[in-house]
């Protein structure tokens, strides 16, 4: 039988010396690592920046984006609230309520820019006040159609005034 090979366990040696090739190779992996990262971020760049070129080269002429989308729906909404001819319609309602003798009181006006269409609420000191106002609106340039949708006798005022409900459309 042979004779077992003596095995050295030295507890007390330095564990940090390495041999000057461990730490060469070391710094050349942390150098190509470096310059790896350097190559993919120029091509990352590279690469958006030539995506962005495609897609303004495959956009149709007329495509719009959502947000220049959704930028166009504001700006017309914004410019049908502007078209209402607001200083027309007050002046022309407050003249009614003038040739009226002052018995007609005017409470909300809501335009509906879309339609055309402006809701207008009133109360009057009787029913007949209320119909001459209506009449009143009726000879209006700028009013088309003035309508009464609905009168209601106000029964908890002790004066019982008349609370009307009008519909017109306005000319532009």
């Amino acid at each position: 039988m042979k004779a077992p090979l003596r095995l050295r366990l030295d507890f007390v040696a330095p564990v940090n010396t390495a041999p000057r090739t461990g730490t060469a190779l070391c710094v050349a992996g942390l150098v190509a690592a470096i310059a790896l990262g350097v190559s993919f971020d120029g091509a990352l760049t590279e690469r958006n920046r030539l995506d962005a070129q495609l897609n303004v080269l495959t956009r149709p002429a007329g495509a719009t984006t959502p947000t220049a989308t959704r930028s166009a729906e504001e700006n017309a909404a914004i410019e049908r609230e502007l078209s209402v001819p607001w200083s027309q319609l007050l002046s022309e309602l407050a003249l009614a309520s003038r040739d009226t003798a002052s018995t007609v009181a005017l409470l909300e006006v809501q335009p509906d820019p879309v339609k055309h269409v402006v809701q207008i609420t009133a109360e009057a000191r009787d029913l007949p006040a209320a119909l001459a106002y209506l009449e009143r609106l009726q000879l209006s340039k700028v009013l088309r159609y003035p309508m009464l949708e609905s009168h209601e006798r106000k029964k908890d005022d002790p004066e019982h005034p008349v609370r009307i409900k009008l519909a017109a459309e306005w000319r532009s």
